[in-house]
């Protein structure tokens, strides 16, 4: 679609782009600009769910805590690279 249709005809251009359909604007032929549907607000999550690419929370709302192990003095960080060292090799 060319720069003077839009500017000609800019009510029934758009009234194209709200039925769904994705324009490319165009200018001395060469491509300037792409008018596209505004689809309605989903999350990324909610797009990869629709698609199949991922699926939905087991749980809503916050997860629960995982318990306390030890106390104060054990350094959690150091027990996690042993354990994940000891994965690796």
């Amino acid at each position: 679609m060319s720069v003077r249709r839009l500017n000609q005809q800019t009510s029934a251009v758009l009234d194209e782009v709200a039925r769904g359909v994705a324009l490319t604007v165009t200018s001395a032929g060469r491509p300037v600009a792409r008018l596209v549907p505004i689809r309605a607000e989903t999350s990324a999550l909610d797009e990869l769910v629709a698609t199949g690419r991922a699926t939905g929370p087991a749980v809503i709302g916050p997860l629960p805590m995982p318990p306390l192990y030890g106390g104060e003095s054990v350094d959690v960080a150091a027990l996690l690279v042993a354990g994940r060292d000891g994965e690796r090799w």
